[in-house]
């Protein structure tokens, strides 16, 4: 199955995905960002919490189907940064399974990840 990635995602949201089987995401990382605008209602996703560059064959994650995306601007100030305004996006998303990454079709610095998954059966993990 090819499927665009979501990575970096922290332990704990992936935890809570598992647990209450339904999350909605809040991301930033722009990768991430320009996954969800390639999104539609009712695709599938494969979650990890490797970081981008990490995702080799046999990485390891969840397959969810998106259930609701928004994209918005938020405003704010931080002496931190010298912008006000950043950009998040929220995805709702519901587990179906595990899966392993078999291969990684694209990862330019700019360009959302795309995998080829297999799915894992219980007996696998």
């Amino acid at each position: 199955m090819k499927a665009l990635a979501l990575t970096g995602v922290g332990p704990y949201a992936i935890s809570e995905i598992v647990k209450n089987h339904v999350k909605t995401l809040n991301l930033k990382n722009i990768c991430n960002l320009l996954a969800l605008e390639s999104l539609n209602v009712g695709d599938f996703l494969f979650i990890t919490n490797v970081s981008k560059e990490d995702v080799i064959s046999g990485t390891e994650g969840l397959i969810v189907q998106v259930k609701n995306i928004s994209i918005n601007n938020q405003n704010g100030y931080s002496r931190s940064c010298d912008e006000i305004e950043s950009i998040v996006g929220k995805v709702q998303v519901e587990l179906l399974g595990y899966a392993s990454c078999s291969n990684v079709v694209e990862t330019g610095l700019m360009d959302p990840s795309v995998v080829i998954l297999k799915a894992k059966s219980v007996y696998e993990l």
